[in-house]
């Protein structure tokens, strides 16, 4: 089928028809196309062909590929279509059951709206219009091409192989049925067991036609080689001879069928369905565990946490960082990943240090549900698949932490990506398609709740994704283990079954899944119980004021739903030091306590505080020194001099709170001169040090961190490309169906280069004939009758019969190719 043909087909469609290929297929419309001609010649490069089939299930799949199969079987005639019935005896045997016929004719008009077939038989009347009841269709070359060199897991044709030199011939009437093929392997096999080996080896080439061929042949080989059940296929690049079973002799061996079912619905899931409580309460208590965690850690990233040249965090500040945490290195670093996907931790740009973002304040001060709400925002945003992954050189505790396993996949498929591991926020975990990916799996999930309530999913997602888009699957499958699993880090699943706030969220309703989220949540405590032994329970999540007033005076203990904190004589000085007096500390626990202050809490608190300030430690950033005390007096009661913030001493002796030469300058501005002595400390010799001390002001004591920058912090990884499919609107319909409608009809053409492309392919599979078009450095053609090897590289290698030699051509010099006569 040639893009020419294809654009006769597309001049009879209606404009409904094309309308819904242009949704099906909306990569055809972007950017808009000129006319008919350039829209047939763009739904046949391999790009589009290659999105076209990724939305195909594997039961349409699996439909393409018969249609290809009987299509390169020997004896079907170049632009011969195949029957509907001849396709469903195919597909199931010469008597096809009433379901599989119907919903094959469903399935072939889903198909040819999205032109990876088009009628070739009766139905192509123009009088007919778009073709709807075909009774036979063609399979375009560049669909065929696209699919793979096995359609079916079937070989190539006997002719595009070639006679086995050396290991006999094939017989002169090959067998065309099963039982036809174990007579000749009975009169072959002259060793006793030996037939039922070769029996064997045909059933495991059904899945793979293509074997390696020891040297020599052993028995099993070299019986299939005498009989022409296998051929010789050339060698791989490490001299290993490969044979391969051709296509008439699977056929042969199917019984002149697919010989695989075709699977007409997705595979239902197993196991016994979870209970909405048990869903509930293991989301509940993982996003109890997630908010406290992602505070805690905000709270430990004030100082910032330094990365690499290279990019993200070094393996020891992780596991330092993880250890001040309470939690595993795997665990920090997934929840460091979602942080700074949700836009609470960015990259200072200064100082090369992951800090809270300027948000961190408000999300820390926010309801529950808003945290949660934010978080799964970000993380439905973010271009990062997976976040959660091992850390190089971090082993994983037995078991992993609570929620931090990845949920298993299917047998035979791996539960981690194959990039996975990288260090914590490095840019080699960048996707650009990750939100699509993670859509995928919840849409997955939600379709399989809505099935069957309370589906475990490890098991029931990974066979979904692969039967309703095999060919995305078999590049992504990889994903969808640690991406269950950090949903269930979410709560989005519970005990691995979808929750109510997880089916909202794959709907796209996220403010309601934090509303409901936030309903069943429990309400924060604002009181505690102190008890005797020092400590301050809090039996259930503490509001956030009363945390930090606490943790302020108290150091926490333990990890779970009830807060605890320990009082300690280094705590209560803790809070002394921040401005907080004895009474201070007694109103705030009397205000959020149960009971009565305990004694031992009360003689802890005033011992503290009444021994508190004996010793003190200040800053200052220069001295000053006087002969009078009369001349001091004057310098402390002048008020130009209150910024400097002058305290006295000794009798001719005061300190500043700013550095030597800001000092000098405001002395001289308030009319006192003095002398500026130069010390060690004072006056260093480096850069920004002038011959009179250095030129900067305060030191580090006495800087005090200023307003935030009025520009936010640039954001830690750019944003996602939009991986999700572009659908087009109806505005957008409406104007490119105005212009291919306004644009010339297309006048009949041969193919055009991307079609003699896919034809070159198809030939070079099966050995065939071409009249090949090509032009030379000047311009003139050139046609001339080739059999093509092999196309790779951007080259075409032939072989020309006329001259009995090979050439080789670049593919950008092909005009057109059509099947040779």
């Amino acid at each position: 089928m040639t893009a020419a043909s294809l654009t006769a087909h597309l001049d009879r469609w209606s404009d409904d028809r094309l309308r819904r290929l242009l949704v099906l297929r909306p990569d055809l419309c972007h950017p808009p196309v000129p006319d008919l001609a350039a829209l047939a010649a763009r739904a046949g490069t391999q790009v589009s062909v290659l999105r076209a089939l990724e939305q195909q299930d594997r039961g349409r799949l699996h439909v393409l590929e018969a249609l290809a199969v009987l299509q390169a079987r020997p004896g079907a005639g170049a632009g011969t279509g195949t029957g509907t019935e001849r396709l469903a005896a195919f597909l199931s045997g010469p008597e096809p059951d009433e379901e599989l016929s119907s919903w094959l004719r469903e399935a072939l008009a889903e198909l040819a709206a999205a032109a990876l077939v088009l009628p070739g038989g009766p139905a192509t009347d123009p009088a007919r219009g778009d073709g709807q009841a075909a009774d036979a269709w063609l399979l375009p070359l560049a669909v065929a091409a696209a699919l793979g060199p096995h359609p079916l897991g079937l070989g190539r044709a006997a002719s595009a192989l070639g006679a086995a030199p050396g290991a006999g011939t094939a017989p002169d009437a090959p067998p065309r049925d099963r039982a036809g093929v174990l007579g000749l392997l009975r009169r072959a096999a002259d060793e006793p067991g030996l037939l039922e080996r070769a029996a064997a080896a045909l059933d495991a080439l059904q899945d793979s036609p293509v074997a390696r061929l020891p040297e020599p042949p052993g028995p099993v080989h070299a019986v299939l080689l005498r009989t022409g059940l296998l051929r010789r296929a050339g060698t791989l690049p490490d001299g290993t001879a490969l044979a391969e079973h051709p296509l008439e002799a699977g056929l042969a061996w199917r019984d002149g069928t697919a010989g695989r079912p075709v699977p007409l619905r997705p595979p239902a899931p197993g196991g016994r369905p979870v209970s909405a409580a048990l869903r509930r309460n293991a989301a509940l208590a993982a996003i109890g565990d997630l908010l406290r965690g992602a505070t805690d850690l905000l709270d430990l990233l004030a100082e910032g946490l330094p990365t690499l040249r290279s990019g993200g965090v070094g393996v020891r500040d992780l596991r330092r960082l993880a250890d001040r945490a309470g939690a595993s290195p795997e665990d920090t670093a997934w929840t460091l990943e979602l942080l700074a996907a949700a836009g609470l931790v960015v990259l200072d740009p200064d100082t090369s240090r992951w800090v809270p973002a300027a948000e961190a304040a408000g999300w820390s001060r926010a309801a529950r549900h808003l945290q949660w709400q934010s978080l799964v925002q970000g993380w439905l945003r973010g271009g990062r698949a997976p976040m959660l992954g091992p850390v190089p050189g971090v082993p994983t505790p037995a078991g992993g932490p609570r929620g931090a396993a990845p949920a298993p996949g299917p047998a035979g498929t791996p539960t981690s990506p194959p990039a996975g591991g990288g260090r914590a926020l490095a840019p080699d975990r960048n996707r650009p398609d990750a939100p699509r990916l993670r859509a995928d799996v919840l849409e997955a999930a939600r379709v399989l709740e809505a099935e069957c309530p309370g589906a475990r999913l490890e098991d029931a997602v990974p066979a979904r994704q692969s039967w309703h888009r095999p060919r995305r699957a078999a590049r992504t499958g990889a994903f969808t283990g640690p991406l269950l699993a950090e949903a269930a880090r979410l709560g989005l699943t519970g005990a691995g079954a979808l929750t109510p706030p997880g089916a909202l969220v794959a709907e796209g309703r996220l403010e309601e899944a934090a509303a409901a989220v936030g309903s069943a949540l429990p309400a924060p405590v604002t009181r505690v119980r102190l008890q005797a032994d020092l400590t301050a329970v809090a039996p259930g999540y503490l509001d956030p004021a009363v945390a930090r007033g606490l943790g302020a005076m108290a150091d926490p203990e333990g990890d779970g739903a009830a807060g605890v904190y320990r009082f300690s004589d280094a705590s209560v000085h803790r809070a002394l030091d921040a401005g907080m007096g004895a009474g201070d500390i007694e109103r705030f626990l009397a205000a959020h306590s149960e009971d009565d202050l305990p004694q031992a809490l009360r003689y802890l608190v005033r011992d503290a505080a009444r021994r508190h300030g004996a010793l003190a430690v200040g800053g200052a950033g220069a001295w000053l020194r006087v002969e009078d005390e009369a001349v001091l007096d004057a310098v402390l009661a002048d008020p130009a001099l209150a910024a400097a913030r002058l305290e006295r001493l000794a009798p001719t002796v005061a300190v500043a709170g700013v550095g030597p030469a800001d000092l000098h300058r405001m002395l001289a501005a308030a009319g006192h001169r003095a002398a500026l002595r130069r010390t060690a400390a004072a006056a260093p010799l480096g850069p920004g040090a002038g011959p009179d001390g250095p030129t900067g002001g305060a030191g580090p004591a006495d800087r005090t961190p200023g307003p935030p920058a009025a520009d936010p912090a640039p954001a830690a990884f750019p944003e996602p490309v939009r991986a999700a499919r572009w659908t087009p609107g109806e505005e957008e319909l409406d104007a490119q169906l105005a212009r291919l409608r306004a644009a010339p009809r297309p006048a009949p053409s041969g193919p055009g280069p991307e079609e003699a492309v896919a034809l070159l392919r198809h030939a070079a599979r099966s050995r065939s004939a071409v009249r090949l078009t090509t032009v030379d450095q000047r311009g003139d053609r050139l046609s001339q009758r080739v059999v093509p090897l092999a196309v790779a590289g951007g080259r075409v290698r032939a072989l020309v019969p006329e001259r009995e030699a090979e050439t080789v051509i670049p593919l950008h010099r092909v005009v057109a190719a059509e099947h040779a006569e």
